[in-house]
């Protein structure tokens, strides 16, 4: 019996992690997984160095913002609330872009 392979549905929100807490873009679904990014205030997360945004993504933050240099997978019971009003400048948009066409998946 051959597996068929599952259809990458585009999204595009931010939305609490419950795993670590920190907020994250999430950018596609796949059955009951979300392709996902970290964003964070941290410059190294877990001994690797973080990507700096431009601009932070939640409007009421000044603070600096990070990503994580690559892209993750989590279950869908794993989320919590979504952020309204988040959102990436156009220079951090083209960031996102090249991390989401990476093949790495953590």
């Amino acid at each position: 019996m051959k597996v068929k392979k599952q259809k990458e549905i585009p999204k595009n929100e931010f939305r609490k992690n419950k795993t670590n807490g920190h907020p994250a873009y999430f950018y596609a679904r796949v059955d009951n997984e979300y392709k996902l990014i970290g964003i964070t205030h941290s410059a190294i997360t877990q001994s690797t160095k973080n990507i700096k945004l431009d601009k932070n993504p939640n409007p009421k933050d000044k603070r600096c913002a990070y990503v994580k240099p690559y892209s993750e997978k989590e279950k869908t019971n794993k989320l919590k609330k979504k952020y309204v009003g988040w959102q990436f400048s156009i220079t951090d948009k083209l960031k996102i872009n090249k991390l989401k066409n990476k093949k790495r998946t953590k």
